[in-house]
């Protein structure tokens, strides 16, 4: 009897194994020169707080896209996945002061910035994260955090 509950437990634990292997798609991992390796989740939906934590797992944190040409190859890769741009989080946000917006990984005012016309506009007071449009030239805009959408994480 303890030999066949042994031999469960391994199962079960192999069977976890292959379920957290198999629960990650290689495709969503990318390997880019500007960003080191990144990790784009488009499938699931999660809050700007959620996305944080998401890629606080991987041991990675949300995309600072903080140069033109980090931008330029998120950007390329970006619409060599996607035919449309989805809503996808990045690190961006002006949470500890309005209208100034930081990159929390890094902790710095933005230098560069790729914002979709019209944007920044702080929607309804609410608009402190930021995010890859859905439907635009893979352009930024600022929404509330709380909203869901998938993200993009970064190698610490």
């Amino acid at each position: 009897m303890a030999g066949s509950l042994f031999n469960f437990k391994w199962v079960v634990i192999l069977l976890a194994i292959i379920k957290v292997t198999k629960g990650t798609p290689h495709d969503k991992w990318q390997k880019v020169d500007e960003a080191g390796k990144i990790f784009i989740e488009q499938e699931q939906k999660f809050t700007w707080f959620e996305a944080n934590n998401e890629c606080a797992v991987r041991n990675m944190t949300l995309i600072a896209v903080d140069t033109f040409e980090k931008n330029q190859v998120i950007d390329s890769l970006l619409r060599k996945k996607f035919h449309v741009s989805p809503n996808l989080w990045i690190g961006g946000s002006d949470l500890d002061q309005e209208g100034k917006f930081i990159w929390t990984s890094t902790g710095k005012m933005f230098d560069f910035t790729n914002w979709q016309h019209q944007q920044p506009d702080n929607s309804k007071n609410e608009g402190h994260c930021v995010h890859y449009r859905i439907n635009s030239d893979f352009e930024w805009n600022n929404a509330p955090c709380w909203r869901k959408m998938g993200f993009i994480c970064e190698e610490n």
